[in-house]
C-alpha cells in the first residue's frame, strides 16, 4: 500500500474530486446568462477550482509542515468561495443551477471538505506535537561526579566511599 506522502497529487482522491467538479463546473459557466456579472462569477468559480487544484499540489510537495498549513488553508478558503458562489446561483436564478445539479454539487463539495477538514486536523496535529517536542525539556541526565578533590569519607559511607 502506498504512503500518503509517496502519493503523487493527481492520484490523491482529493485532487480528483476537485478536477470532476472543475470538469463538471465548466459546461455550467458556459450556460450562465450573457450579461457581465454572470459571466465574471463563472471566471471566478473556474478560477477557484484551479487555485485549488494548485493548493493540493502545494501541499503534497512540500515537507514543511507550517507550508502545507498555507496551502490547505488556502484550499479550505477557495472551496468556501465556490461552495457560497453555487449557493447563489442556485438562489437567485433556478434555471442555472437545478435542485438536481445543486445536489450533485453539494456531493462533491462535502466529499471535498470532509478529505481537507481531514488532511488539516491532522497537521495542525503534527504541527502542534512537534512543537510540543521543542518545549519540552530534555530528558534528565544523571549527575556526574564533581572533578576535583576527593571528598571526604563520612559515617554513612559504605567500605568503598560511596553513600
Amino acid at each position: 500500500m502506498r504512503t500518503f506522502a509517496a502519493m503523487k497529487p493527481n492520484q490523491a482522491s482529493i485532487y480528483r474530486e476537485i478536477e470532476r467538479l472543475l470538469e463538471w463546473t465548466i459546461p455550467v459557466a458556459d450556460r450562465l446568462p450573457k450579461s457581465v456579472s454572470w459571466r465574471e462569477l463563472g471566471g471566478l468559480l473556474v478560477r477557484d477550482l484551479k487555485e485549488s487544484l494548485d493548493f493540493v499540489v502545494l501541499a503534497f510537495q512540500t515537507d514543511d509542515a507550517l507550508e502545507r498549513l498555507e496551502c490547505l488553508n488556502g484550499l479550505v478558503m477557495r472551496m468556501t468561495s465556490v461552495k457560497t458562489t453555487f449557493r447563489l446561483m442556485h438562489r437567485v436564478r433556478r434555471d442555472i443551477l437545478s435542485h438536481n445539479q445543486h445536489a450533485q454539487m453539494l456531493d462533491m463539495m462535502n466529499s471535498i471538505s470532509d478529505q481537507a477538514g481531514k488532511w488539516l486536523r491532522k497537521t495542525k496535529y503534527l504541527i502542534a506535537e512537534g512543537q510540543q517536542a521543542v518545549t519540552q525539556p530534555a530528558a534528565v541526565q544523571p549527575e556526574q561526579k564533581p572533578q576535583g578533590k576527593p571528598r571526604q569519607r563520612t559515617l554513612f559511607d559504605d567500605e568503598e566511599g560511596s553513600r
